[in-house]
């Protein structure tokens, strides 16, 4: 092989090792004290709350914005519910459903196919 056409593989070969070398020297470096204590601890993993008693709490508000349940049953509350209470019974008033029917049955037997055409 002559130099012509062998200096373009050292040169990769020589690129690669370069970057090998400062890849594995990033990772194995030591993080600084300065860098270390400026992070932050790591947050307490958050509890998931507990279910609400609905049978307990029958006409209160329960408010969801904090992403807790947290009722509220103060008089405006009740007002504010008994409010859309009438609003929703306001707007299904009119609202009916046809009954659900059972499928008919098949009592009779399903007629035989028709015969294939006969070739003359």
């Amino acid at each position: 092989m002559t130099w012509r056409r062998l200096w373009p593989w050292l040169l990769v070969l020589g690129v690669a090792v370069w970057f090998g070398w400062r890849t594995f020297r990033r990772q194995t470096a030591a993080v600084p004290a300065a860098a270390a204590a400026a992070r932050p601890a790591p947050a307490p993993p958050a509890k998931t709350a507990e279910p609400v008693n609905l049978l307990e709490h029958d006409g209160a508000a329960i408010d969801f914005s904090s992403g807790r349940p947290v009722v509220k049953n103060t008089p405006a509350d009740r007002d504010a519910v008994a409010r859309e209470v009438q609003a929703m019974d306001a707007a299904t008033k009119d609202v009916t459903f046809q009954p659900v029917t059972a499928p008919a049955t098949q009592t009779q037997a399903a007629p035989p196919p028709p015969a294939p055409p006969a070739k003359p």
